[in-house]
């Protein structure tokens, strides 16, 4: 029996946009799956991490067949909170926050306010400056990424809400949905100890990749792959 391959909706994470995913997104459509990316409303905004599940709940309403959610970094959480639907199949995270009932994005990193947290206005920058935020990027990419690379990156970066990282998980999507971890090794922004912990608390399935914390960044054509051998069974046609 040949199946068709699953649909997949992609969360980014803090401070970003679906953007992030163009590439990696094209290179899943060339293995022949279904992709979409959500536009998360708490960035640019003072809305919270529910505002961001709802977004996700909406895609999932109007979803044809099942959906996968693949949720990198923040993402994790309003995944988490909406990803107990009817209409998901899997949930995957991708150096992300699977964080358990009662726990906030704040609470995760430490619980007060991270010294690289602009705040201003209900929102949060990453990086008190743009030298801090580059510096930051730079600090997770490979040691032959491209010159520039980081500035261009760090530039498209927007203010969050802070609401979004104060908004306590109320339902927990690993614990109803089969649940995947890639887990990044060389991550400079979300430490591997603390993925470990994540992936061991929810039972999650691992897959280790040796990158930084964004692999869809770094070769997105390689990271469909490894994407597809977790979402899709064997007897898919890619």
């Amino acid at each position: 029996m040949t199946l068709s391959p699953p649909r997949i909706l992609l969360v980014h994470g803090a401070w970003a946009g679906p953007w992030v995913f163009d590439r990696l997104a094209d290179a899943l459509r060339g293995r022949g799956f279904t992709v979409d990316a959500v536009a998360l409303p708490s960035i640019g905004s003072t809305a919270d991490m529910y505002a961001d599940a709802a977004a996700i709940t909406e895609y999932l309403d109007a979803a044809e067949g099942p959906v996968t959610l693949v949720a990198h970094s923040y993402g994790g959480i309003p995944t988490t909170q909406a990803g107990d639907h009817p209409a998901v199949a899997q949930v995957v995270y991708v150096a992300a926050f699977a964080l358990d009932a009662g726990e906030t994005l704040q609470q995760a990193v430490g619980g007060g306010v991270p010294e690289f947290w602009g705040i201003a206005d209900g929102m949060v920058s990453m990086g008190r400056s743009r030298e801090e935020r580059i510096a930051m990027v730079s600090a997770d990419l490979p040691a032959d990424a491209p010159a520039g690379l980081a500035e261009m990156i760090a530039d498209t970066f927007r203010p969050q809400s802070l609401g979004a990282f104060t908004s306590p998980v109320t339902r927990v999507a690993w614990r109803a949905k089969p649940t995947a971890y890639v887990l990044t090794e060389q991550d400079a922004l979300v430490p591997t100890a603390f993925q470990e912990h994540l992936v061991a608390r929810s039972g999650a399935t691992v897959v280790r990749v040796a990158t930084g914390h964004t692999p869809f960044e770094d070769d997105p054509v390689w990271f469909a792959g490894v994407l597809a051998d977790v979402i899709a069974p064997a007897e898919v046609t890619r």
